[in-house]
């Protein structure tokens, strides 16, 4: 008979996205990744195994998994084959990155089981852990290794600064960052108009700022960039540091729009710039975003950094990536469609509209399709 697994401890990610679960019987320690019940059942959970508390078995342990129980692991791949003791809940904590869709579980301060983001979007997700000490083909759990072996571990040790930075009440983060984006900013479109928070009271700080240049309104936000995406080393993976960050903009002509009808779309703008780690996902060239706020013929919004024809922006760096300034602009139900009609039609769509004579500036034009 199986006893049955005791959960030791449960932590939420800062959107409510996942939970980190660490879960033990009186065989075996293991460490979860799960989605919340937001996400429905667009991801599955991910297992850790972190330690056999029994003498390891010689074999895989298929009993177990034939009665549904977490399997130990077999004796050849355990650093420890006898055996550790149980772990202690109070010595237990976690560290999430920046992105929200992967974690470390740490014991008495050190790391033992790693579940990186990118493996959230795998059939077969992996997972290192300290008490590890081979593979093979068929292991799910892996060598953790060291900081210098590991991307994974290395990346879980920068995470732990990045948060401690945050939370470093002496050195605050914010105004610099907010600076540098502001001047960026002022250097092309002058002296901000109106200054919005649109980070609702939560980490990381954001706000969008309005400005006006010929006849031009204009709304940029700052902020976003703090935080890389989900989903972008998965698709990315070395080049991911030109995807991780953006930011975005608007441009409306006064001559065209009433100031009810450009503060409506931006308000969506605003809403779309938390839109990455409520809802797993990420924000990219020739991307699509519905809204039923926005006027007819029009019914989503195109994103897209290839659509600025403007004097060129300085956009300062975050935390050594690249930040994208994707401009938004309203398309119709009938692009939209032709977007996502096939692979990289958000690309075809952009380059039908710059052949029409579109830029990032909202104002009257033909519909493409």
């Amino acid at each position: 008979m199986y006893s049955e697994p005791v959960m030791l401890i449960e932590e939420a990610n800062d959107r409510g996205t996942m939970y980190a679960m660490v879960e033990q019987d009186d065989r075996t320690a293991y460490f979860y990744l799960y989605p919340s019940e937001i996400m429905g059942n667009r991801f599955k959970p991910r297992p850790c195994w972190l330690r056999n508390l029994q003498p390891a078995p010689e074999k895989r342990d298929t009993a177990a998994m034939e009665n549904g129980v977490a399997p130990m692991l077999e004796a050849k791949f355990c650093k420890y084959p006898e055996g550790q003791a149980p772990l202690e809940k109070e010595r237990i904590s976690f560290i999430w990155n920046a992105e929200g869709d992967g974690a470390a579980v740490l014991y008495d301060e050190e790391i033992i089981g790693i579940i990186p983001g990118w493996g959230l979007y795998m059939d077969k997700p992996p997972a290192y852990a300290a008490a590890c000490a081979d593979s093979d083909d068929h292991s799910i759990t892996f060598p953790m290794g060291t900081p210098d072996t590991n991307v994974q571990y290395r990346k879980f040790l920068d995470a732990a600064e990045f948060w401690g930075s945050w939370h470093d009440e002496t050195n605050p983060q914010w105004p610099a960052i907010q600076s540098a984006f502001l001047d960026a900013y002022t250097k092309v479109f002058g002296p901000d108009q109106a200054y919005y928070a649109i980070d609702g009271n939560k980490w990381p700080p954001m706000a969008m700022a309005k400005f006006e240049k010929d006849d031009i309104v204009y709304f940029l936000t700052l902020g976003m960039s703090i935080r890389p995406m989900p989903w972008v080393d998965f698709l990315y993976s070395e080049n991911a540091n030109a995807y991780h960050r953006a930011e975005l903009a608007l441009a409306m002509d006064k001559k065209v729009f009433t100031d009810e009808q450009i503060m409506q779309v931006a308000q969506i703008l605003s809403g779309l710039a938390d839109r990455p780690w409520r809802f797993v996902t990420w924000l990219g060239e020739g991307h699509t975003v519905s809204s039923g706020a926005l006027q007819p013929p029009y019914e989503s919004l195109v994103l897209s950094s290839a659509l600025y024809n403007g004097p060129a922006i300085d956009m300062p760096q975050m935390y050594g990536d690249k930040v994208n300034l994707y401009w938004c602009v309203p398309i119709t139900f009938e692009e939209r469609n032709f977007a996502h009609s096939k692979e990289n039609g958000g690309y075809d769509l952009l380059e039908k509209m710059i052949g029409e004579g579109s830029n990032h500036i909202v104002g009257n034009r033909t519909p493409v399709v």
